[in-house]
């Protein structure tokens, strides 16, 4: 095996899995059999824990640069490798919780001390060292890996969460880049610009600061890189962000009804034990779903080396939020006044947004000046201590969603919302209101 291709990043969540598997499984294909779904008889949205993994891509030939001969990806066992994007989701009536897990987190399971990135891999091996198999081309082998990865993967993040899972996702890039083209591409921002190359896995990153509509190919590229701020936090950080717009896509009855002539012969893409009915029931229930996204606490320590050391007391706490949210009370005024930031080139709008939270009765918001203009979408962010029921609140107010994100916005204090390219047309009322607002002294 030559080398392992450069790391795919927070690349798309459960949901969106599934939307291809329900998309492309007519017939059953020798599968294992489904865990009973958690669909609610009375029609409300299914309560489901899943867990999600994008494997690695392993190349057994290097390539020789774009003149040159491509690299050839593995084939068989041979081309299942670490999962370097790891999330954990749960799905609930009127919300899809989403934890990114950075794959340095240091666990501890009955394979030993590892990174949580391994565990796939290392169930797979066991699963083969158990049934005596040695030979990889063995016509059980690939199944049997498969399954012994699928299973260790779940039972150890089970124990890191203190959760019970569901379901698992486990998918390759290619499924990805095919789902982000199906649905349209997608608009992101960049503070700077990307640049990388890797010959070997004949992957070349050159994507320039500021506003990009990317398809499924670049998306993919934004979505791997590793380098500049960050590093792999602000990738997942990416990630979420493009999880955030696709559903906001998913929700849209045009967009869905392209998919199924867009993509096509995905069942080698992906592994779950999620059936037709559970797809069809999260699908049915997308568009009141609202997002919250967050990252797994960990600590660094010296004595780990590039380990994260799992945060235990803040993931319990995390976790607890989770399972049993706060009711929001929109008769009673939150906590915490945000801070808000206009990146939506519309001039104004953020004082506008911010006269109609005055004159709810919800305090007076502070203006965060910003020269950017974004392709992201509204949303509110919060740092890991903002008070999660203001940024809840204002989420349903606003009707958008919650991320904790590592590179959180310049001069923002615990609790934002961030007014993004939608904005105009979200709040088409606030937007005539600030064209009608003298400008600022």
């Amino acid at each position: 095996m030559w080398r392992r291709a450069f790391q795919m990043g927070g690349l798309v969540m459960a949901l969106l899995s599934l939307v291809s598997f329900w998309i492309v499984e007519t017939k059953p294909k020798n599968k294992r059999e489904a865990q009973p779904n958690l669909i609610a008889a009375s029609g409300l949205t299914p309560v489901v824990n899943l867990v999600v993994a994008g494997r690695d891509i392993e190349y057994c030939t290097p390539g020789f640069g774009p003149s040159g001969l491509e690299a050839i990806p593995c084939e068989g066992i041979e081309r299942y490798g670490r999962t370097d994007t790891m999330m954990f989701v749960r799905i609930q009536p009127g919300r899809v919780d989403l934890v990114s897990i950075p794959r340095d987190t240091y666990v501890e399971d009955k394979f030993g001390a590892h990174k949580m990135n391994a565990t796939f891999e290392l169930g797979g091996k066991a699963a083969l060292l158990e049934a005596g198999i040695t030979d990889t081309k063995d016509a059980r082998a690939e199944q049997l890996f498969r399954d012994g990865g699928t299973t260790a993967f779940k039972e150890t993040m089970e124990q890191l969460l203190g959760v019970t899972v569901d379901y698992t996702v486990v998918f390759n890039v290619e499924l990805v880049s095919k789902v982000i083209d199906a649905l349209g591409g997608v608009d992101v921002f960049l503070p700077e610009p990307m640049q990388y190359t890797d010959r070997a896995a004949n992957l070349y990153i050159d994507l320039p600061a500021g506003n990009q509509h990317l398809n499924g190919k670049k998306a993919v590229e934004y979505l791997r890189f590793r380098k500049g701020y960050g590093s792999d936090y602000a990738r997942q950080d990416r990630g979420k962000e493009v999880i955030a717009k696709l559903l906001q896509k998913l929700k849209s009855p045009a967009a869905l009804n392209l998919v199924p002539t867009l993509i096509s012969g995905l069942q080698n893409d992906m592994i779950t034990n999620a059936n037709l009915e559970l797809a069809q029931s999260l699908i049915a229930h997308a568009k009141g779903l609202t997002l919250h996204s967050a990252m797994l606490p960990t600590l660094e320590d010296a004595r780990y080396g590039s380990n994260l050391i799992a945060d235990i007391p803040n993931i319990q706490a995390l976790v607890q939020g989770i399972m049993n949210p706060v009711a929001v009370n929109l008769e009673t005024a939150p906590a915490v006044v945000p801070q808000i930031i206009n990146q939506s080139g519309v001039p104004r709008l953020g004082r506008a947004l911010a006269l109609f939270l005055e004159r709810s009765g919800w305090g007076k918001a502070e203006i965060v000046a910003s020269d950017v203009i974004s392709a992201e979408p509204t949303r509110v962010v919060r740092r890991a201590w903002g008070d999660s029921e203001s940024a809840d609140f204002y989420a349903r107010v606003l009707g958008v969603s919650v991320s904790t994100p590592y590179r959180y916005p310049d001069g923002a204090g615990a609790v934002a919302i961030v007014l993004g390219k939608d904005a105009a047309q979200k709040f088409g009322a606030l937007a005539v209101e600030a064209s009608r607002l003298p400008a600022a002294p």
